[in-house]
């Protein structure tokens, strides 16, 4: 038995906290390894609350009703159009490389009169 006063309320020394630490890191670890990951149907229609539900609940089978289905796969359609049309956009002002940005016989004539006038007062 051991003397009163001896080790109660004892503060743990350096290598106890480390083992303790290092018991529940590795604890930690096994555990991570172990687990049973659940099944994802649609690989490419992914979305952020998908993926916030993985990390909540990994062994979670995450499958899409029709209805997301149809509309992410609607998403993905729009936005591959809107890409291909900037596309189209960009290269259009690239093969106009021919026109010069010197003004042209008009923009001469009235080029001159750019300047403010005073106007005089006819009474």
């Amino acid at each position: 038995m051991a003397p009163p006063g001896g080790k109660i309320n004892r503060p743990k020394t350096e290598l106890g906290k480390k083992l303790f630490k290092r018991r529940r890191v590795l604890c930690r670890q096994k555990k991570q390894q172990r687990q049973i990951v659940g099944a994802v149907v649609d690989q490419g229609l992914i979305t952020i609350h998908h993926l916030r539900k993985r990390r909540s609940s990994p062994r979670a089978n995450i499958t899409l009703s029709g209805k997301k289905k149809r509309k992410l796969l609607k998403q993905l359609q729009h936005q591959q159009q809107e890409k291909a049309g900037m596309e189209v956009e960009l290269l259009a002002p690239q093969r106009k490389k021919g026109e010069t940005s010197a003004p042209t016989k008009k923009e001469k004539e009235v080029g001159g009169s750019r300047e403010d006038v005073e106007m005089a007062d006819v009474e």
